[in-house]
């Protein structure tokens, strides 16, 4: 095989996926560029609720309960085929610890949605939802979606999830429990999001879709971590 055909074979190669670093790149749907959206989620909540795990099980359909602990934010995406087009959603997994706090309001300008995670194990955490919620309304747009996700739903929980959905409801939010152990409803969490989000679907001048096409295959995971066991579900 010549240089030249290599180098045409892997730029195929690359072509055909969407990139996401280090992960296991998501499929590359045959929709069209014209119907292909791109979805900015932002995903938040105290440290060592699941928030990577959610992101891991979602994007490469794996579990890793030893996982590297988040450092600033982390990076995923994956695309969800919908009837008529397709969104990308760009996952960022921010750091639930304190001293990251600041750092969130960056991530969340220009977030379409928002997933708030509490660990069902962990009450402090979902005592904490309240603050992460003001932090959400205060850096976020207006017209942001937000799902209140209880995490690792196969362990035993200390909030009812009666007492969660009634939460989220008053404050304009979805509920949904959720287990990146056992995959209980990781991916219609994402399904869920991609149905009501209100992508609007306008006509691209050529460079525009030019710089879509690009940006879409130049996702690369950019962000570091440090390992450490916080991940039970």
């Amino acid at each position: 095989m010549s240089r030249n055909e290599g180098s045409d074979k892997r730029h195929s190669v690359i072509g055909n996926r969407i990139r996401s670093g280090e992960t296991e790149s998501a499929k590359f749907y045959s929709s069209s560029f014209e119907n292909l959206f791109k979805v900015k989620v932002v995903v938040v909540g105290d440290v060592g609720v699941g928030k990577t795990c959610l992101a891991t099980r979602f994007v490469k359909g794996t579990f890793e309960p030893a996982y590297e602990l988040t450092i600033g934010a982390g990076f995923l995406c994956k695309a969800v085929e919908l009837p008529d087009y397709t969104i990308i959603f760009q996952i960022w997994d921010t750091a639930g610890q304190e001293r990251y706090r600041s750092l969130v309001s960056m991530y969340l300008r220009d977030a379409k949605a928002a997933l708030l995670v509490y660990d069902v194990t962990d009450l402090n955490s979902y005592i904490n939802v309240s603050e992460w919620l003001k932090q959400l309304r205060t850096y976020s747009p207006e017209d942001i979606k937000i799902i209140l996700v209880a995490a690792k739903c196969d362990l035993s929980s200390a909030v009812h999830p009666t007492t969660a959905n009634e939460y989220a409801t008053k404050n304009e939010m979805l509920f949904m429990e959720t287990s990146s152990k056992t995959g209980l409803n990781i991916d219609k969490l994402f399904t869920t999001l991609a149905s009501i989000m209100n992508v609007r679907r306008e006509a691209d001048t050529d460079s525009e879709l030019d710089q879509k096409k690009k940006n879409v295959l130049d996702i690369t995971n950019s962000d570091s971590h440090t390992k450490q066991q916080c991940c039970s579900s």
